[in-house]
């Protein structure tokens, strides 16, 4: 089929989009079925549609890049988009874009004028040099607040002008800069200044109101989120657990949506941020048995299986990519909670931990949902039982 975007082969965003949507969850489910049947798993794997086929993304995160090589005086020397399909090193312009909202690229056209305007210059990787970095956008689906936050390294912004040109463009209800002096290309900062607005956005999931920080976890398509959500819910009501522990919790979206299922719940998330969001929406939601830490998992679960100080009879994980850590694998194990749901948006590391857990373990549901459509990533969600 002919692809939408007119990047499409180019842009390191979208892969699928020359395949009908029906045939990508086809992919996908069949993807999903032949890791799972490496472990033993021959049951069909059904894999849920994504809510939304476009502007599904509640988050993307763009770069900034110099022009190579270098144009001619007075020419136009910077690109503002997406990384080049698999080159992490290129930057494309991106003038089209179907994943995040119709304003998101008069947004990038917008940030693209005004910076060739202030004569600013785009922070090259290799010499060091230069100001932009990134320009982060999140827009909460179901309350239509925007953020968007200019990353840059530290140096001299025309605060006022920047979020002048912003809210002509694009309808955002908050505004940030945020400076990053670090050599990775992560759009993260060290600093953040608000500029417009409360600095956070706030999104409705389920029915519970979550505030959402700048650079705080949230699944990136909401209204699949929701679908997903769901279905742990039921899960979590066959066992009605006394104890849940949430590791990877983000800003407490599983957390406060399974609550009500349990007598107490606790998560847990690195970012410090991530955890004082969870906090307040737990108290905004009025949600009163819950409690969430900021740490490490792989520091955090050896001590607390170790202490086994409380039951716990159910744990919800939600790794990165990577899988979860040997040292957090190892003390779920001596954990061993009667069950376990593993949420991935990396099946095959999901895969593996299943399979490092088999003595103890047994998986008795596995399911796809399609949290990304027109790439070639998905959510797959595995409930496992304890043997004995």
């Amino acid at each position: 089929m002919e692809p939408r975007c007119p990047h499409f082969g180019t842009c390191g965003g979208c892969r699928l989009q020359d395949i009908h949507y029906e045939d990508q969850l086809a992919r996908k489910q069949a993807e999903l079925s032949e890791l799972l049947a490496r472990i033993g798993w021959v049951t069909t794997v059904p894999m849920h549609p994504s809510p939304q086929e476009w502007y599904y993304r509640n988050k993307m995160e763009f770069s900034f890049q110099d022009v190579y090589p270098a144009p001619a005086e007075g020419e136009d020397y910077l690109l503002l988009g997406q990384k080049i399909r698999n080159r992490w090193d290129r930057v494309m312009n991106i003038k089209e874009c179907y994943l995040l909202s119709p304003e998101a690229p008069l947004l990038l056209a917008a940030v693209h004028a005004w910076a060739l305007k202030e004569k600013l210059q785009p922070f090259n990787l290799h010499k060091r040099t230069g100001f932009l970095r990134h320009l982060v956008v999140r827009e909460a689906k179901n309350t239509d607040e925007r953020l968007v936050n200019l990353v840059t390294t530290p140096g001299k912004l025309d605060a006022a002008g920047f979020v002048k040109m912003v809210r002509a463009a694009y309808p955002a209800t908050t505004v940030l800069w945020g400076t990053n002096s670090g050599k990775s290309d992560v759009a993260q900062a060290e600093k953040t200044e608000v500029l417009y607005g409360p600095g956070v956005i706030f999104e409705s999931v389920l029915g519970k109101r979550l505030r959402v920080s700048p650079y705080s976890f949230l699944q990136t398509n909401t209204r699949g989120a929701e679908a997903l959500y769901t279905r742990i819910r039921e899960c979590i009501a066959d066992a009605r657990p006394q104890n849940l522990l949430d590791l990877y919790c983000g800003t407490g979206g599983i957390t406060l949506s399974v609550a009500d299922l349990c007598e107490r719940v606790m998560g847990v998330e690195v970012i410090e941020s991530a955890v004082a969001d969870a906090r307040f929406n737990a108290e905004q939601n009025q949600v009163t048995n819950v409690d969430f830490m900021a740490a490490k998992v792989e520091d955090l679960l050896p001590g607390l299986a170790a202490q086994k100080v409380v039951d716990v009879d159910a744990v919800i994980v939600d790794p990165p990519r990577s899988g979860l850590h040997p040292t957090a694998l190892a003390a779920l194990k001596e954990l061993a909670p009667a069950k376990l749901i593993y949420v991935s948006c990396n099946p095959k590391a999901m895969v593996e931990d299943i399979r490092k857990m088999s003595g103890l373990y047994d998986l008795r549901l596995a399911e796809g949902f399609d949290l990304f459509p027109h790439t070639d990533h998905m959510e797959a969600l595995a409930v496992l039982g304890r043997i004995y």
